[in-house]
């Protein structure tokens, strides 16, 4: 029975020091400047802000050439809850451009505005090679700490799944940039309301100074246009400049309405453990649609993060120091009335 609860008792540790186990880090960790997503939280209690505006100039050579130039404003609000491994997002992204339309005689031009997505989720991460693994510096080898290593390569493994809130008027239905009103040869498309995405990711941490960042996504997966998507993100970090890091990605959409690849690269720079600027600039590799695009970005976080097992053991030692401290008070009383009883009982041998 004994070794039961000693089962019992060993399993519920195992448990819960997995679940405390720690994703955050002393440096804010942001999804920006690539489209990817992290398999790592931002940390429990962790608010972060990430931002930015794209300049983007779009022609359709499947629309005679019709253009749409503008400028995109992108929001993520991401916030550490309930445990390390989960994480809550909300990514927006607002677009104002002029679109011109040339599939008719008389060429067209409007002036637009709306919500490119409204996409409110949460992340959880299942697995992180990381946590079960020894990762004690090796103070003889530069190369064990630094270098290749085989193992670096299985990745961290989490879980997405979000809602589109498709609530105002757009001209945008889809993420579709040309969608062109009034035409008797293009119907004009309409999103619902409502409409799941869910989706996959891993991240491989290598040779110190590399990452690397994969999503599939599977968007919008109960509408008429349904769309998968992938991202796949390098970064590096330089050694020597460790504030600085420089990333490409390549991006791929596929749906019945718009396909897309598009391959983008920039750098990040890390003014404060809090604070990053970032730069981009990309294009697809397609001309239905063909588009060019330049972003500047901030990143930013209020930690209020905690070590949930160092606050643990700081008081469990306060609360053995405490009942240290009661059992040497109650010592000392015991002996002060030992001392007393033999102090009467030499006051009576005198008398």
């Amino acid at each position: 029975m004994k070794d039961n609860y000693r089962r019992v008792i060993f399993l519920l540790f195992f448990i819960v020091t997995q679940l405390c186990f720690s994703q955050y880090t002393e440096v804010i960790n942001s999804n920006r400047p690539g489209n990817s997503m992290s398999a790592f939280s931002v940390g429990k209690r962790v608010i972060q802000a990430e931002t930015g505006v794209i300049y983007k100039s779009l022609d359709h050579k499947s629309f005679n050439n019709s253009t749409v130039d503008g400028y995109a404003f992108d929001f993520t609000l991401r916030y550490g809850l309930l445990f390390e491994q989960l994480e809550l997002i909300w990514n927006i992204s607002y677009q104002f451009d002029t679109f011109t339309n040339t599939t008719t005689s008389t060429f067209q031009e409007y002036s637009r505005k709306g919500m490119l997505y409204n996409l409110i989720g949460a992340k959880y991460m299942i697995f992180d090679p990381i946590a079960n693994s020894d990762r004690t510096p090796d103070i003889r080898s530069w190369d064990a700490n630094h270098g290749f290593h085989w193992k670096d390569l299985i990745p961290a493994i989490g879980l997405y799944a979000g809602i589109n809130l498709n609530l105002g008027a757009t001209p945008y239905d889809y993420n579709n940039q040309f969608n062109i009103p009034n035409n008797a040869f293009y119907v004009s498309l309409a999103e619902p309301k409502i409409s799941p995405k869910v989706g996959i990711i891993t991240q491989s941490n290598f040779s110190g100074y590399w990452v690397l960042v994969t999503n599939v996504m599977y968007n919008r997966l109960s509408t008429e246009y349904p769309e998968i998507g992938f991202v796949l993100t390098l970064t590096h970090t330089f050694p020597k400049r460790q504030q600085l890091s420089v990333f490409l990605e390549d991006q791929g959409i596929k749906s019945d309405i718009y396909a897309d690849n598009l391959l983008k690269g920039g750098f990040a720079y890390l003014f404060s453990k809090n604070f990053q600027m970032d730069i981009a600039v990309g294009g697809s590799l397609k001309s239905r649609p063909g588009q060019l695009f330049a972003g500047l970005g901030l990143s930013y976080r209020l930690d209020f993060h905690r070590d949930e097992l160092k606050t643990s053991e700081e008081k469990s030692n306060k609360e053995l120091s405490g009942g240290k401290k009661k059992k040497i008070q109650k010592k000392k009383k015991k002996q002060g009335l030992e001392k007393i009883e033999e102090k009467i009982e030499e006051d009576k041998d005198e008398q």
